[in-house]
């Protein structure tokens, strides 16, 4: 996958080796680190895209499983986990399912 340092209007799913370069690139940027066997994180895909439309937000997503070291180093130790950056650095860390309103209220909070 090319990374993009444009705004883009959908979920990405990155590897590890990727986070750095694509949060940097962008002022907010929310990453959900999941596993392909949770239902939560299943539930929230729809949430994630409709966040991605709509908001200036990068969202991006990093599967715990195939990107341990990444995971450890964030943070997530459960699925699922979102790690909100601004300007390229961790400012907030919520755990396991989320609605969609505390996740636009936590964007919002940080996009001056």
């Amino acid at each position: 996958m090319a990374t993009q340092t444009t705004e883009m209007d959908s979920v990405v799913s990155l590897g590890g080796d990727e986070i750095e370069t694509v949060v940097e690139n962008s002022s907010v940027a929310l990453v959900e680190f999941y596993t392909e066997w949770c239902g939560t994180c299943k539930r929230m895909e729809p949430v994630l895209e409709a966040l991605a439309e709509d908001t200036d937000a990068t969202i991006l997503t990093i599967d715990i499983e195939s990107n341990l070291e990444t995971a450890i180093e964030f943070g997530a130790q459960s699925a699922p986990t979102f790690v909100l950056f601004v300007d390229g650095q961790p400012v907030k860390q919520l755990r396991g399912g989320q609605n969609e309103q505390t996740l636009r209220d936590l964007i919002a909070q940080y996009r001056d």
